[in-house]
């Protein structure tokens, strides 16, 4: 339908412009300046087509993708308020790394975008481990929760991942469909039994890939809302899961 439309278009246009070109020979008696202005005209066409292709077509493309990387940005958002620094809170309490990352973020309302560039180019060959003491009671405790908190999330989650706006950036979308397979995993499990030590690596290895994703996200969503949203990058300071001495009131 769209084609056909713009087909229709441009005959009309074609149609106008031999029309107008008829006008003007029969009307000005001068075939010569009609057929100079013609050819004026045809030579200046490629160049117009390479400004509107090339900087016109440009522009507006870059508009819609900041206005997609916008949407998305809330989205992340809206994940880390509602369940995101809560499953960062979680994870880094049992961190063996826990110190090291903390010494790293502790000051991280004085980066400067440089700083935050620098993490997030650097944290992906980063070696973060994920550790939690295989026969103590509070693995039970800590499954029992995290698949507590999962399966009342998973709507919230599954309508994230519809959202088309997540194409724009994968390693986000790659998170969301981590903690949903998580979800599922922790779904079929009773932990009121003990858990097999394969399968308690078995676990930690998917938490472990969702835990490095979330650090990485929190960041870069932290860089986003400093930028833009001080008053929102006040409020994740203030609940940052890895500062000791973090107080949500206002001091």
């Amino acid at each position: 339908m769209k084609t056909n439309w713009k087909i229709k278009l441009g005959f009309i246009l074609l149609l106008v412009s031999v029309i107008a070109y008829i006008i003007a020979y029969f009307t000005l008696y001068d075939s010569e300046k009609v057929i100079f202005h013609l050819v004026v005209d045809l030579a200046f066409m490629p160049l117009d087509v390479l400004i509107v292709v090339l900087f016109v077509e440009g522009l507006i493309s870059r508009k819609e993708k900041e206005k997609a990387h916008e949407k998305t940005d809330m989205i992340t958002s809206v994940f880390f308020s509602k369940i995101g620094t809560v499953l960062l809170s979680k994870f880094s309490t049992s961190d063996i790394n826990m110190d090291k990352i903390r010494q790293i973020v502790e000051n991280i309302e004085k980066w400067s975008d440089k700083d935050f560039k620098m993490f997030l180019k650097n944290f992906k060959s980063s070696d973060y481990e994920f550790y939690l003491e295989p026969e103590s009671l509070e693995k039970q405790d800590f499954f029992i929760e995290l698949q507590k908190l999962l399966i009342e999330k998973q709507d919230f989650l599954i309508r994230l991942i519809e959202n088309p706006n997540l194409m724009e950036k994968d390693n986000f979308s790659d998170l969301i469909l981590g903690i949903l397979h998580l979800e599922n995993e922790l779904e079929k499990r009773n932990f009121e039994k003990t858990i097999t030590e394969s399968d308690y690596n078995h676990l930690m290895g998917d938490i472990s890939r969702i835990y490095s994703g979330l650090i990485y996200e929190w960041v870069h969503y932290l860089r986003h809302i400093k930028t833009h949203y001080p008053y929102m990058f006040s409020f994740a300071i203030r609940t940052n899961p890895f500062d000791y001495n973090a107080d949500v009131c206002v001091k």
